[in-house]
């Protein structure tokens, strides 16, 4: 299994075609293909930087109608940087799609074992992708140096299982995010995942109390940690910092778009 670049009808996005086989869609966009003015050009779909909140239900309207989803069937929630995992149902068909309501949960995970469809935004955090084919279980993770640091993954596993899924059969996909080329931090940040990186070259320093952090990396470790089959998780190859002509990166431009990142079940 590996990531693939899908040339849709008017947008092109990235898939795990094997995936869908299995039983779950799953894509992540690219900035190219919307309606949004700089510094948001083009597909922005996040209400929550500034972008004009037309032209981001326009751009999400074009994203979802590209995967056969609509409004309706969605939902999303707002990302606070933890590691909260909350589980979604039929009942919250909707929520958080078309504006910024106050009563969206805050969270960084989803899980479901209804068919409706997860969406999250990211402009270099991690996104993860949780798939239990036996128990037709989907997750969608937001995963940054915190929620990384808080083991969001582990917070996302044990949902799973609560609902009846198996570690074993349980499938992950890590998204485009920024990799260890771009991402620098301090030596505050990067204590953190000491204990987590001891042994392997998730952090190495760069600089005068610089290191160069391995973010993903960081993620597939603590998934493997948790019981995932090494097999089982599928990277994304970009950095999104580095490739500015397919997404937005917050670490290189600050002000800018988020990319979305979907899952529904079969």
């Amino acid at each position: 299994m590996r990531w693939q670049l899908f040339h849709g009808k008017n947008i092109d996005y990235l898939t795990i075609p094997e995936w869908s086989e299995l039983g779950a869609n799953l894509a992540f966009s690219l900035r190219d293909g919307g309606v949004s003015k700089a510094p948001y050009c083009s597909l922005n779909l996040a209400l929550h930087v500034d972008d004009s909140p037309e032209n981001v239900l326009q751009n999400r309207r074009i994203f979802l109608e590209e995967l056969g989803c609509s409004f309706a069937d969605c939902t999303a929630v707002s990302q606070v940087h933890g590691n909260k995992v909350i589980e979604v149902g039929e009942q919250d068909k909707g929520i958080g799609v078309r504006e910024l309501d106050p009563n969206i949960p805050e969270c960084d995970g989803m899980v479901t074992t209804s068919n409706i469809a997860l969406l999250g935004f990211y402009a270099d955090c991690v996104p993860l992708y949780f798939f239990e084919p036996q128990a037709k279980i989907v997750g969608l993770a937001h995963a940054g140096w915190k929620g990384s640091a808080l083991n969001i993954n582990q917070k996302i596993l044990h949902k799973i299982q609560s609902l009846g899924g198996s570690l074993e059969n349980c499938l992950v996909a890590i998204g485009p995010c920024i990799g260890p080329c771009c991402y620098e931090v301090g030596e505050e940040v990067a204590t953190v995942f000491t204990k987590e990186a001891r042994g392997s070259d998730l952090i190495s320093k760069s600089g005068s109390d610089r290191y160069s952090l391995d973010l993903a990396g960081v993620n597939k470790s603590q998934l493997i940690r948790e019981g995932i089959c090494p097999e089982h998780i599928v990277q994304a190859p970009f950095c999104t910092a580095c490739h500015k002509d397919l997404f937005y990166s917050y670490r290189r431009e600050g002000s800018t778009g988020r990319m979305g990142a979907f899952i529904q079940k079969k």
